[in-house]
């Protein structure tokens, strides 16, 4: 923490000039191992500024602490008295018919850079009309400062470079920051904000179409013969041949190969509830038994292997062990 402090501190010596302020403070939580003189040199102010700004008889701290450290003391000014969004940033109030995807559309962005700059949003897919989004200048990573937390813990967590952090947040300082303040960093992804959302995205649709056609052949009795079951326990999807095939829902591939049942290549997906997605007729699988897929991951390439009259994807749901109508269950 200390080197990243010398670092910040090197980097706005280089970058501002000193300001000076009118009284204020900082509040810092001492940590195992920190001394009032190893946190005074960290903020380059001297240990008498911190034993007067917190009454201090003696130079004894112990971790949990809270330290006052004086804006007068250090470079830069306090804090404004309530968060600001970042410099560049804009509000956009969602319309109706608007999505997150055509919002990003209109303004030049990725999905990823959106849900840097809104990690807390509740769904990638439903999110209500007249929800507020802050749109991004680019692609990075909106984090709330959190009561406790520093300036020296933020650079450290993501390893983003202090004179970046500086120049995206018009920071004067370490101490231009306060607890609720919004911080942007440039470059840093949204891994745990997507990785949540994708959860999110899968409650709702747990069932998505692995792929986009005309169906040839609805779930239900049937007369085709060639060998044929009279029942048709699931769908049968038309698209060219090899258009990928998306996995429905995630899971863990349990067969990937030659089906002597007529379904030709046929794949096999166990999710986590222990119901299944098979999906038949391809011409090319994509993926292993024992491999773990993601819900729109491509497992294969649609064909006409096995019992087929042309290219078109297979597709059955088997809900408690027994075949439903995907029809019933496809977002």
């Amino acid at each position: 923490m200390h080197r990243t402090y010398a670092a910040w501190a090197a980097v706005a010596i280089f970058l501002f000039a000193p300001v000076a302020v009118a009284d204020g403070y900082a509040l810092h939580t001492v940590k195992p191992g920190e001394s009032l003189g190893s946190i005074a040199n960290s903020y380059q102010i001297s240990v008498d500024a911190l034993m007067a700004a917190n009454d201090l008889r003696s130079a004894v701290i112990h971790p949990g602490d809270e330290i006052k450290v004086p804006y007068v003391e250090a470079m830069g000014g306090p804090a404004g008295t309530s968060p600001r969004i970042p410099p560049g940033f804009s509000w956009h109030t969602l319309q109706p018919g608007e999505t997150l995807s055509t919002v990003a559309q209109a303004y030049g962005l990725s999905i990823d850079a959106l849900v840097g700059a809104n990690p807390t949003i509740s769904s990638l897919d439903n999110l209500p009309v007249g929800v507020d989004l802050l749109i991004p200048p680019r692609e990075g990573l909106i984090v709330t400062l959190e009561s406790g937390q520093s300036l020296a813990d933020v650079l450290s967590t993501y390893h983003v470079d202090p004179a970046e952090v500086a120049r995206a947040n018009h920071l004067r300082s370490p101490f231009d920051v306060q607890p609720g303040m919004m911080l942007f960093l440039p470059g840093v992804p949204p891994t745990q904000a997507l990785a949540r959302l994708k959860k999110v995205r899968e409650a709702e649709h747990r069932f998505i179409w692995p792929i986009h056609g005309r169906i040839t052949s609805p779930y239900g009795p049937r007369h085709l013969g060639m060998g044929t079951s009279p029942f048709h326990r699931g769908i049968d999807i038309a698209a060219p041949w090899g258009t990928p095939v998306h996995a429905s829902r995630s899971g863990v591939v349990i067969f990937a190969g030659w089906s002597t049942e007529g379904y030709g290549n046929l794949v096999r997906i166990r999710h986590p509830d222990g119901d299944e997605t098979w999906y038949g007729h391809f011409s090319t699988i994509l993926v292993h038994v024992g491999e773990y897929v993601d819900q729109g991951e491509v497992i294969g390439r649609e064909g006409s292997t096995g019992i087929s009259t042309g290219p078109h994807v297979h597709f059955e749901v088997h809900v408690h062990g027994r075949a439903v109508d995907p029809m019933t269950v496809l977002h």
